[in-house]
Parts: C-alpha cells; structure tokens; sequence
C-alpha cells in the first residue's frame, strides 16, 4: 500500500516507505582543489520509486529510491511558517 511501511515477508512496490534504509553517497572531505571523494554511508527513511510493475515481475535488479525529509527541517531552512 502507498507510504506505508511494509511487512518484511511482503515484496516491495512503488511508494513503500522504509527506515534504516543504508544509502551510499560520495563525500568531499575538504575543499582542496586536489581532495579525494570518499564512499560513505547512512541509514535514512525512503520512499520507493522504482515502478510497481517493474517490482512486481521481477524486471528491476535495482530498486531506486528517494530521501524522506523531516518537513519541519526544511521549512526551517527556508524561513516559512507553518
């Protein structure tokens, strides 16, 4: 069902939301011209994007997902009041 957290013996479909999810990003460690990037990783709440149809016959071999904001952190950060 749409954004809501699914049972863990329940395949995954378009719109499932999942916390602790481990996301994989690239993080500059300084701002050297000649800095590195490095893998990092966290654990984030996600909403699942990629096509139900797509999911549900075993067409995807990857899931694509995307970050669930805290909507108080940005409207914090843009200065609105709710």
């Amino acid at each position: 069902m749409i954004y809501e957290q699914p049972d863990l013996a329940e395949p995954l479909s378009q719109g499932d939301v999942l916390d602790d999810c481990p996301i994989l990003f690239w993080a500059v460690p300084s701002t050297a011209p000649d800095a590195q990037l490095e893998s990092a990783t966290t654990k984030v709440r996600v909403v699942v994007l990629t096509q139900a149809c797509d999911l549900a016959q075993t067409k995807a071999s990857r899931v694509l997902v995307a970050i669930v904001h805290n909507v108080q952190h940005l409207v914090d950060r843009a200065g609105f009041v709710i």
